[in-house]
């Protein structure tokens, strides 16, 4: 998005329940999430203060009778200093759980966050 006074920001993450954006969240994988290094042609695990971003792929189930959404793998982005461990196909709980609009040229989309997660 354009500011103003020129050049593009991101949009602001927008806090949100994970029980309102669908029936259920079941976790499937994780995955560690990568840089790219242009000068060096080489991939790198994205890492900020001692942490490792990861992304937790995870199987959206819309509500019943919402006919907007369909079945979706939906990947949410967490830091953690090791590799979290997922019971695979087990609903999954976010803490503090974000949303994250954002447009690239003409393709826009939302990112998933979350500061962490649970699971019975």
């Amino acid at each position: 998005m354009a500011r103003k006074n020129g050049g593009f920001c991101d949009f602001a993450p927008i806090p949100v329940n994970g029980a309102t954006l669908a029936s259920q969240l079941l976790a499937e994988d994780v995955t560690v999430v990568e840089v790219y290094d242009e000068e060096t042609k080489t991939r790198s695990p994205k890492v900020k203060d001692g942490l490792t971003q990861y992304e937790l792929q995870t199987l959206f189930l819309p509500f019943e009778g919402d006919e907007r959404h369909t079945v979706a793998i939906v990947p949410v982005k967490i830091w953690s200093k090791t590799k979290p461990v997922v019971k695979t196909n087990a609903p999954v709980a976010f803490v503090g759980m974000k949303v994250t609009p954002w447009a690239m040229g003409n393709n826009t989309g939302l990112s998933y966050s979350a500061d962490g997660f649970k699971q019975d």
